[in-house]
């Protein structure tokens, strides 16, 4: 089994890049590290490493478009599996290999894998992120404890490259958000390939920047105003797909509904959320 590990750089945090990059070395075959930012984090990168391929995008095109250059990379060179990291997410030095397991066991009982990962715990709150809108059931299979989900969430998700060469790259046009929703989903619909979380498998995960209460009760990760653009203008324009899941769309219309009046009354930098909320509806319904 020969897996490389896919690291997508915006802005990257010099401790914290390396510790992923430390982390990683030990667990895979090869990273290719593609980066984002306006400017060339090289230096950030082991220069003695072999290991380590460094790819930069001359400005931000997008997560999408570097992932793919990273799955074209690691399709050339032969690998069996690509398994996708955050900039900022913090795994042990066991769970690629656990994750592994899973989806060989998984393959010998059967199952046409798109994707398996590891339950994430939230940075800010320290508690386990809730899956009910990508939840479908729970299973156990091959003595594993799983969600089986509509889709996984981009970091840690380990995917078979013949998935890859079956249903296609990650779609560019949607730059950022849903792009991991969108492309598990296709994988269902086109290749008949699930996808799970593997609920003994943990990794420490940020969501946003910041996390604030609604009426003291529900939780809104708080992003960067610019991804308001994406989230709306993109749900937008999976909604009328005809396999993106119902649940999605009727759940996300309801946390998007709430977000447009936490961010109108007393979110941060009111006026930046609210144009770029606008802008991806307008956009979003024109089919921009």
């Amino acid at each position: 089994m020969k897996i490389g590990a896919l690291i997508v750089l915006y802005q990257p945090d010099r401790e914290m890049i390396g510790k992923v990059i430390d982390c990683l070395l030990q667990q895979v075959d090869e990273i290719c590290v593609v980066d984002n930012s306006d400017h060339d984090n090289s230096t950030l990168i082991p220069a003695t490493d072999d290991k380590i391929q460094y790819i930069f995008m001359n400005g931000n095109k997008g997560i999408a478009a570097a992932q793919n250059r990273a799955i074209d990379y690691f399709i050339k060179q032969n690998f069996d599996y690509i398994i996708s990291c955050d900039q900022d997410t913090i795994i042990d030095n066991t769970t690629i290999s656990k994750l592994s397991q899973t989806m060989l066991d998984l393959q010998q009982a059967g199952i046409k894998v798109a994707a398996v990962a590891p339950i994430g715990i939230d940075y800010y709150s320290h508690q386990p992120l809730t899956y009910r809108i990508a939840k479908i059931r729970s299973r156990q299979i091959a003595g594993h404890n799983l969600l089986e989900v509509t889709h996984t969430m981009n970091s840690m998700s380990l995917i078979p490259i013949s998935v890859f060469k079956e249903v296609g790259d990650m779609e560019e046009k949607l730059f950022i958000d849903a792009v991991d929703c969108e492309w598990c989903w296709r994988a269902r619909d086109k290749a008949n390939a699930l996808s799970f979380y593997d609920t003994h498998i943990f990794m420490e995960h940020a969501l946003g920047i910041a996390t604030r209460k609604v009426a003291g009760i529900h939780s809104i990760h708080i992003t960067p105003a610019f991804r308001m653009y994406y989230q709306y203008r993109n749900y937008l324009w999976l909604m009328r797909r005809h396999y993106t899941p119902k649940k999605w769309v009727m759940l996300n219309g309801i946390k998007y509904i709430v977000k447009i009046f936490f961010y109108t009354i007393k979110g941060p930098q009111r006026r930046s959320y609210c144009n770029q909320i606008l802008k991806g509806i307008k956009d979003g319904i024109k089919g921009k």
